[in-house]
């Protein structure tokens, strides 16, 4: 799956499934969760953006149909909007119709952008936490509508793919946490799953992550904790081995919100709670 450039800056409870291309083989796997108790909370925060301000002034940009500028001057449309959820409190509010493309082209999309200390660079290691819950009318067919992006971390070109990303289209009904392995920028080497789970449309996925940043295979990882539970990965551990940053790119900022392949659908998605710290 390759998406075009931003040109700005249902399994048993407890398993996960998987399925992988390897030599033109599509191989499935069921993997069991480990319950493991997550670390504490991340202090101290390096970006905090949660909406609890009650609009997006947190966010240094937003980017929806016709609007590509600051979080503090956005006014809020059904694009973007802050609504009152009964478990969360203030949350942000996603909304892509068809041409829905902000002023400078690309794909469809209403997304809020983060700055650098929502990312990290070449041996930085980050933890992130963030909320995501699909309205119910989100279709449960995107990967036979086309790509799907909720939660990305950008790689610092305008060229390529995420090489972190949360997509809705790998495997209908399902959201994964997705690989974009890349030797440079849109040079593409393999794109898969390493996490699946149900889209559970109308409830949240809490998600914490642990990642080191780096462009090489040996020193680049990933662990996941979903509502609260340490995750087995595809490649049966708790911890995914690969290069997390794209040579030639090696920075990354984070996004959040929906970005699509054109359709004829609507999605509606929404967020809350993402903050990034040093340690956990």
């Amino acid at each position: 799956m390759t998406r075009p450039p931003d040109g700005q800056g249902i399994p048993m409870p407890g398993l996960r499934r998987f399925t992988l291309l390897a030599g033109g083989v599509v191989t499935t796997a069921v993997l069991t969760a480990v319950t493991i108790a997550p670390p504490t909370e991340a202090e101290p925060l390096l970006f905090l953006g949660d909406y609890s301000t009650g609009n997006f002034s947190q966010w240094p940009t937003v980017q929806t149909r016709n609007y590509n500028d600051t979080g503090g001057e956005y006014v809020p449309s059904y694009s973007a909007s802050i609504v009152q959820d009964p478990e969360r409190g203030n949350v942000a509010r996603f909304e892509v119709r068809p041409g829905d493309v902000p002023p400078f082209g690309g794909g469809e999309r209403a997304e809020v952008q983060g700055n650098s200390s929502t990312g990290g660079a070449e041996g930085d290691t980050r933890w992130y936490r963030f909320s995501t819950k699909f309205d119910p009318s989100f279709p449960m067919n995107h990967a036979e509508l086309g790509w799907g992006v909720t939660n990305q971390w950008h790689q610092g070109s305008n060229l390529g793919s995420p090489p972190i990303s949360w997509t809705v289209d790998k495997t209908d009904g399902f959201w994964s946490l997705s690989i974009e392995k890349q030797s440079a920028p849109g040079v593409f080497i393999s794109t898969f799953p390493i996490f699946e789970t149900p889209l559970n449309v109308g409830q949240w996925h809490d998600v914490m992550m642990e990642i080191h940043w780096s462009v090489s295979d040996d020193k680049g990882w990933i662990k996941l904790w979903h509502n609260g539970v340490r995750q087995t990965l595809v490649t049966g551990g708790d911890t995914y081995f690969g290069r997390t940053l794209i040579p030639g790119a090696p920075t990354v900022y984070y996004k959040e919100g929906m970005y699509r392949r054109a359709t004829g659908a609507t999605d509606v998605v929404f967020h809350t709670g993402f903050s990034s710290a040093e340690s956990g």
